[in-house]
Parts: C-alpha cells; sequence; structure tokens
C-alpha cells in the first residue's frame, strides 16, 4: 500500500513531463513582470473568493437534510442518475478532487473490491469527480473502474452538498462521502477534514463508519 504522500503524487504527471521545461521558463521569465502573481497566497476555503466558488460554511449536508434535486448521467454506462432513479436505493455518493489525487481513484479501487460488502447492504457507489469527461474517461481506464462515474464539471453537484472547499481547493471537494436514500441524507463524512485528515480511507473503516441503519 503506497504511504499518503504517493497517493498525493498526481499520476496525471506521465501526460504534463514534456512540458515541465517550458512551465519552467516562463516561470522564470513572469518572475521578472508578474512579482505580485507569483507572491499571491493560495486562497482560504473560507475567503470571499472561494464563496464566490460554492464553498460555503459546514461540512457537507447534515444527516435528515433533504437531498438536492439533481439529474447526471454515469460517464461510463450513460445512464441517467438522478435523485428520482436513486430514491428508493441506498446510495454512497463520494466527492473528490479527481485526476489531481491518486489517492481518490485508489479509494474508488478499494470500495469495487468491497464491491460485495456494499451490496449486502443495500449499498451503491456512486463517484463523483471535478473533471471534464475526456480526463475522468481515461482515469477510468488506468484505474480499472467499473463503479458509476459521474463528471461534475460545472461543480453542481458538488456544490449542492456543500463539498466544494473543505479540502486543498477551494473549487472542488475535499474526501466525502454522503450516504443518501428515499429523498434525505442519512450520513456525511468529509475525511480530508480534521480529526481525519487523509485522503484514502481504508474499505474496512469506511463500511464500520457508515450506520448501519
Amino acid at each position: 500500500m503506497r504511504s499518503e504522500g504517493q497517493r498525493r503524487a498526481g499520476f496525471w504527471a506521465f501526460r504534463t513531463g514534456g512540458l515541465v521545461g517550458l512551465a519552467v521558463v516562463a516561470v522564470v521569465g513572469a518572475s521578472f513582470v508578474l512579482p505580485d502573481v507569483l507572491n499571491t497566497k493560495a486562497t482560504p476555503a473560507g475567503s470571499a473568493q472561494a464563496t464566490a466558488m460554492g464553498a460555503r460554511p459546514g461540512e457537507g449536508l447534515p444527516p435528515g437534510s433533504a437531498v438536492p434535486p439533481f439529474s447526471t448521467r454515469d460517464l461510463l454506462s450513460g445512464k441517467v442518475i438522478s435523485s428520482k432513479t436513486v430514491y428508493g436505493r441506498k446510495t454512497l455518493l463520494f466527492f473528490s478532487e479527481g485526476v489531481m489525487c491518486q489517492a481518490c481513484f485508489e479509494q474508488i479501487q478499494g470500495l469495487q473490491q468491497f464491491g460485495a460488502a456494499l451490496a449486502k447492504r443495500g449499498i451503491q457507489l456512486v463517484s463523483v469527480t471535478p473533471d471534464g469527461p475526456s480526463d475522468l474517461e481515461q482515469a477510468a481506464q488506468e484505474y480499472g473502474i467499473t463503479t458509476p462515474l459521474i463528471s461534475d464539471a460545472d461543480r453542481r453537484l458538488s456544490e449542492a452538498f456543500n463539498t466544494l472547499g473543505k479540502g486543498m481547493h477551494a473549487d472542488t471537494p475535499g474526501h466525502s462521502f454522503a450516504l443518501i436514500y428515499r429523498g434525505k441524507v442519512l450520513w456525511y463524512r468529509d475525511y480530508s477534514l480534521p480529526p481525519y485528515n487523509t485522503m484514502y480511507v481504508p474499505p474496512k473503516q469506511l463500511l464500520a463508519d457508515i450506520p448501519t441503519t
């Protein structure tokens, strides 16, 4: 099992290796003409800019909250996934940073391996990332993902569940799970936040954390 640091090393590095030299030249050149840009600090999740991107205070949607109406499609099968189609089945929505986070796809892999355990409890897994369809499809091929994947490039679904700006970036989710059933949020947890501070949850631990009722 890879360390947390290894997981966080994005697996898309192979796609950008050829651009490293150009990026270095651009940064060096910019240092002479755009010092203020280079000194800009990362935007904290609670800032006005983050709020404008959709980040809101609090951790996701509390249990008992109504499931926001949504309708989208599984990138892999093309089937509609909506608040109506999943109404009668417990659905575990996994919100993550997407392709920039290797651990996030290892998380999906791990949960797929526990598919029988999830099914025994009547739970289906649906993963949501902020990536465009082409990048997400390539990631699915790289990691052998077969469970439903949602491309949430416009962040609407992530914003509706109040997952944005909770992790390292203001415009992406952290590492959160929402168990929904019959129009209600049964359980929600963001493992990128204290006291967990992780981007990978061992599947056995996650199954133990999810309430059985």
